[in-house]
């Protein structure tokens, strides 16, 4: 298994860095690891009369590869200048588009991929704020276009005032590292989504009639059980329906 890492931060050994290189430190010997600092490379958008010659290198690291890892900070609310100024350079080197805009896989579709990125505030403060939310928004809608999978993600937390990368968060990286390793993997988890949305649905259909039963007996006893079920099926079915058709037929992805 090949893995390469492309790095997004300003420093090229600082807190970010160095939870990248815990996940890679925990992957196994025999994988095949290579690393690249982003801000090495003189990146600018391909032209009708010369293609970018550091965009050429970096899609040959990425092309050989079997699997990315992408790590980058968190600032103002989303992710560094020199990982977006790569994303937007990469742009039609990574989907393929149809005459009427849409995006659509290329030539790296089924590629297993992993995001990374850390902020100054802590855990408890990210969870009710989502800071760090954009950065994987913006990472998983190129990747997903360009085909790949996502494996995992991870938020190093609280880096500011720090010095060292924290040590519960180096043994979460290390757990990555173990998921990540080279093992089959499933190609698609559309399946294993869509059961989880029915067990979703039928939960909260079950809390939320049973206070209507209780509170309001709106339901007969004797009904409650038929009008519950064909409720969650109808609910599931029109909801399914929709989310299909805006992640896939909207999207046509292929």
């Amino acid at each position: 298994m090949r893995y390469l890492a492309l790095l997004g931060s300003h420093e090229r050994h600082g807190i970010t860095a160095g939870y990248l290189q815990a996940v890679l430190d925990g992957l196994p010997d025999s994988a095949e690891v290579e690393s690249v600092f982003l801000r090495d490379y003189d990146i600018y958008p391909d032209t009708k009369e010369k293609a970018c010659p550091a965009l050429d290198e970096i899609e040959a690291k990425m092309a050989a590869s079997d699997f990315w890892i992408i790590c980058a900070p968190t600032y103002w609310g989303g992710m560094p200048g020199v990982m977006k100024q790569f994303f937007d350079c990469m742009r039609f080197r990574l989907v393929r588009m149809t005459s009427k805009a849409d995006t659509l896989p290329g030539k790296y579709k089924d590629k297993h991929y992993l995001s990374m990125t850390t902020c100054f505030i802590s855990s408890a403060d990210n969870f009710f704020t989502g800071i760090t939310d954009q950065t994987f928004v913006t990472i998983d809608r190129v990747l997903t276009g360009a085909g790949l999978i996502k494996v995992g993600e991870f938020v190093g937390t609280g880096t500011w005032g720090t010095h060292a990368p924290r040590e519960n968060k180096l043994a979460e990286c290390h757990r990555l590292s173990q998921k990540i390793a080279d093992r089959p993997r499933k190609d698609d988890n559309t399946l294993k989504r869509y059961i989880l949305l029915f067990f979703m649905i039928a939960i909260m259909a079950l809390i939320t009639m049973g206070l209507q039963a209780w509170w309001f007996g709106v339901f007969a006893a004797g009904k409650f059980w038929l009008t519950y079920a064909s409720f969650v099926i109808i609910f599931y079915v029109l909801l399914a329906s929709i989310l299909h058709f805006f992640t896939f037929v909207r999207h046509r992805r292929r």
